[in-house]
């Protein structure tokens, strides 16, 4: 018998701080006689990201005729727009498919300040001339590294993860029927290039591997845009064997797209590299193990410094 939670947010708005930062409690209900494992995370509205929100403990048992509590932490990133964005609260029971069991609270509200910069202190702007002059009367000066398109700018390398699709290998320690290919668009989102990598992983610890071209030795921010479904799971990138960043959650109640996200920063040569797509759990009741990359980007972090 299905669980017919009922999910009910503290407040209609996140009061926020003057960082854009905020704490919500949702209570969710099990109104039925047994007790039953629920599972709690947040859906995000139009223009925010799941990474903006943290839930604590996001799994318990709830008794029959019982209910329990799951704070909610939410940090907007500096640069954010400036407006009223939304989001909801939902959840559903552990050992049943989402679409199942899936209730979700009612819309709740937070408007995102704009963030003044911090004022500089007379001593900055001192710092900051007696720099300069350093810089005019240096013996030598080590150039940013600079692409193409101009001086002074960074190289990128942007790579549509479709692309790498014909080239990818995937691999599965439990010899699951795990596969990869080029996905067009569907269920409502529109990918760069109409297409996106879709990995049909079936277990933990199943991977596919592509290859991207660095250009140059130096330190590269990777990003990515990533797609969430009912069915995705919970992934790591690891890039030459080393893991980067952390673990990107793949659940959403329906089929969305992300905007890039940060992965890391990691030092890489000039040269291929191989990036992996690492299952390593899900948080939802599904036998499938899937995920989806639209674009992949590297961008050089680039240093001034001054030779003495």
């Amino acid at each position: 018998m299905t669980t017919e939670w009922a999910v009910v947010a503290a407040a209609e708005q996140f009061t926020l701080d003057p960082h854009n930062s905020g704490e919500l409690t949702f209570t969710v209900s099990n109104p039925g006689t047994a007790p039953d494992t629920v599972v709690f995370d947040v859906a995000p509205g139009d223009g925010s990201q799941r990474a903006w929100f943290t839930v604590a403990e996001p799994q318990r048992v709830v008794p029959g005729q019982g209910s329990v509590s799951f704070l909610v932490k939410l940090a907007v990133p500096a640069g954010t727009p400036p407006r009223r964005y939304d989001m909801t609260g939902f959840a559903y029971s552990a050992n049943t498919a989402p679409e199942e069991s899936s209730r979700s609270s009612g819309r709740v509200t937070y408007e995102v300040r704009a963030v003044a910069p911090p004022r500089r202190t007379p001593w900055l702007w001192i710092a900051a001339a007696v720099a300069l002059v350093l810089v005019v009367v240096t013996v030598g000066v080590v150039l940013l590294t600079r692409d193409d398109s101009g001086p002074g700018e960074p190289r990128v390398v942007t790579v549509e993860a479709e692309s790498l699709v014909d080239a990818a290998v995937v691999t599965s320690p439990q010899n699951s029927k795990a596969a990869v290919g080029a996905q067009p668009n569907c269920c409502g989102v529109t990918w760069s290039g109409d297409k996106q990598l879709f990995f049909t992983g079936l277990a933990i610890g199943d991977q596919v591997t592509v290859t991207v071209q660095i250009p140059a030795d130096g330190t590269w921010r990777f990003a990515t845009v990533r797609t969430t479904a009912p069915d995705y799971a919970n992934t790591v990138f690891t890039i030459d064997g080393n893991q980067v960043g952390g673990t990107f959650l793949g659940f959403t109640p329906k089929v969305q797209k992300t905007e890039f996200l940060d992965v890391g920063t990691i030092r890489l040569a000039k040269g291929p590299h191989q990036v992996t797509l690492l299952v390593i759990g899900k948080t939802q009741g599904t036998n499938s193990y899937f995920a989806g990359v639209d674009t992949i980007r590297f961008t050089e972090v680039v240093a001034q410094a001054v030779a003495r």
